[in-house]
Parts: structure tokens; sequence; C-alpha cells
């Protein structure tokens, strides 16, 4: 609920820069990778349910922490510690939903990926609704109450659930066991996994500017409403959450790899787009249902890549960690950007200039990830047909 309006939550009520406003959506996942060394004790447990549920509880104590005064410095702090139990609970969460699809996990994940981006895309139109009623700390006080009374709600319906949970626990053998068969009979036409990890950094390094960087630039240059920056930004959230099934769907019928190139480069091409749509209200949000329904389909058809480059729970995992990176990444070489560009008071010229340059490095990415799984598939075909013929 908060990235679409950083301005009212930290620029207004602490004085911060656009810059350290904008690593609010970003410093978090510095936190989420001190959540790894626990996740790798725990691994192969049977801890998933009270993972989600004691997650779930320290997450809402430390965002009710955050409705505090604390002051910008000590926020980021905090900030940075919920990332921790945020990627605990997403991590447990999906466990639980890897050992209930019983072999079938690309599935399994792409329907559990639909509440979850619908939840990103209501958040961030209920952010900008909650801005517009309040008013300087109460803005904060709501945001943040809102979301810990939530995440108590994950907690309780954990907990509540649990005896059902639990029964899906033997479940996990079964997909240890089909990543090992999957592995020894399918060597020759395994991916390898860079390729499908450097798009998913992509898709989040440019995905970022959508939460960061556009909304405080629609803000301070243009003057766009909270209520419609939270429209904007959930927008595309939303379209990405609805189209995930039918991009999978997509994905079946004329390959994983085709739908990737195509979606990467609709993507791009909209980035570009934003670069001269932003001050008009209706060609932005023709732009924004652009990059929502083509981010549809470049998370559909990544998940189906990177499943396809090793077991898929490593590959899962690889695919979460690369793109938390990317958010990271490109979130601080955005701020890094716009100060070299603009300073402190940056005009919109210069936010073009950063979303040209990321549409640039993810148009490129997609061209050579795509030539580079088509290449190491041609090998992989040739070297088969050669197998079988002898």
């Amino acid at each position: 609920m908060a990235a679409p309006v950083v301005k009212e939550l930290f620029m207004d009520r602490y004085g911060a820069s656009p810059g350290l406003a904008q690593m609010f959506n970003g410093i978090n996942l510095l936190g989420a990778f001190a959540a790894l060394p626990l996740l790798w004790f725990v691994r192969g447990k049977n801890h998933s349910v009270a993972l989600v549920i004691w997650g779930s509880i320290a997450d809402a104590l430390l965002l009710a922490v955050m409705a505090l005064p604390l002051g910008l410095e000590w926020t980021l702090v905090v900030r940075a510690l919920e990332g921790v139990t945020d990627v605990i609970v997403f991590a447990a969460l999906f466990d639980l939903v890897r050992r209930s699809s019983r072999g079938h996990i690309g599935a399994g994940m792409g329907i559990a990926s639909t509440p979850l981006l619908m939840g990103l895309g209501f958040g961030a139109m209920f952010g900008g609704l909650v801005v517009r009623q309040s008013a300087g700390g109460a803005s904060a006080n709501w945001l943040f109450g809102l979301s810990a009374v939530l995440s108590i709600f994950v907690a309780g319906i954990a907990f509540i659930a649990r005896r059902r949970f639990e029964t899906f626990q033997s479940s996990s053998h079964v997909d240890v066991a089909n990543d090992v068969t999957d592995i020894e009979s399918q060597s020759q036409v395994r991916d390898p996994m860079w390729p499908s990890l450097a798009m998913t950094f992509s898709d989040r390094a440019t995905g970022g500017l959508i939460t960061g960087t556009l909304p405080i630039a629609l803000s301070q240059v243009f003057g766009y409403s909270p209520l419609v920056r939270g429209l904007l930004v959930g927008l595309p959230l939303l379209l990405m959450a609805l189209g995930t099934g039918p991009a999978g769907w997509l994905c079946d019928r004329i390959g994983s790899l085709r739908v990737r190139i195509f979606a990467g480069v609709a993507y791009a091409g909209s980035f570009a787009l934003l670069s001269v749509a932003g001050d008009q209200a209706v060609p932005l949000g023709i732009v924004m249902v652009i990059i929502g329904l083509s981010a549809s389909a470049l998370f559909s058809s990544s998940i189906a890549l990177v499943i396809r480059s090793g077991p898929a729970t490593m590959a899962l995992g690889a695919f979460r960690g690369a793109g938390d990176l990317g958010f990271l990444s490109g979130t601080a070489f955005s701020v890094l950007l716009l100060s070299s560009l603009g300073g402190e008071s940056p005009t919109y010229s210069h936010y073009a200039v950063v979303l040209a340059i990321f549409a640039g490095f993810h148009g490129l990415t997609t061209l050579i990830t795509g030539v580079t799984l088509k290449m190491v598939r041609n090998r992989n075909a040739v070297a088969s047909k050669s197998l079988t013929t002898n």
C-alpha cells in the first residue's frame, strides 16, 4: 500500500529527498538476504506452518513500529528488518504450495501468484485512497496499521488451518524424487539457468520503476493526486495478476521462450513510451495497461523457463533471489541516475532519460538471453538426435 505514496509518507513527513524516499521500496530487500541462513537451516524440515504464523506476527509488529514517528533513518532500519520477516513468510507460504501441488509445481506456483499479485495491485490503489482521506502523520498510521492487521489475519488463518496444512507434508518427498528423476531422464534438454535468472533480474529491475520512480515523478512534476497515482500504479499489477493464468496457457500452446521474447519487446517498448506519456492521463493509462499485460506474460513464461533449468525447488528459489536483487539494484541505480542528472530537484526530462535507459537495458537483456536459449536448445536437439541415431 505504501509504494505509490512514498512522497506523503517520507518526503512530506520527514523532509526526505526523492532518492531516500525511493529507497523505502528497496531497502527491505537487504533484510531479505539475512533470512536466507534461517531458511537454509530449516530446509527439509516441516516448519513451514510455524514460520508463516510467527513470521506474520513479527511482520505485524515491525509494520506497527513504522507507524511511529521514528525519523527517516530509523524507519528505513525497521523496513530492512521487515524484509527478513517478509521473505520468511513468502518462502514458507510457497513451500506449502509446493508441497500441496504434488508434482505440479509450475501450475501451483502460477495459481498462488494470482492472489499475491492482486493483493499488490489492490494495496497500491487502497494506499492512494487512504492518503487522500487522511493527512500528515495520520496517513502513515493508517497505512502501516492496516498492513499490520492484515499480517495478523494471515497468521490467524495459518493457525486455524494448521492441521490441514500438515497433511501436505508427506508430498515433499514426492517432489524431491520427481526432481531427481527429471534430471536423470532429461539431462540432455536442460536449459542453462543464467539466462532465466538474467531475465528475472531485468524484469524486476525495470518493474521497480513503477512502484518507486514513477509515482514520485507523477507527484512532483505533474501533480497527480494520491488516488490517481494509486490507480496508475495498481492497474498494471492487477492486470499482471489476472493475466498470469491465460499467459501460462499461451506458454503451453506456443512455447514459453516465444512468449517471453514477444512480451519482453512489448514491456521494453512500453517503458520507452512512458518517457513521453507522463503528462497525459489517458495515454499514460493505456501504456500502463500494456505494461501490465506484458508483465503477466513475462512472469508466467519466466517461471516455466526457470523450471526447465534444474530441480524445481532450487530453480524457483534462485528465481526469487534474482528478482529481489534486480529490484534492489534497479532502485539504487535509478536513484543514482536521477541524482547525477537532476540533483535534488529532477525534472521530467531527467525521469524520461532514466526510463529510456531501463527500457533499453530490458530490451537488450531479452535479445541476449532469448538468442542464447534458442541456440542452446538447437544444440541440444542436434545432440539428442545424434544420440538417438547412434
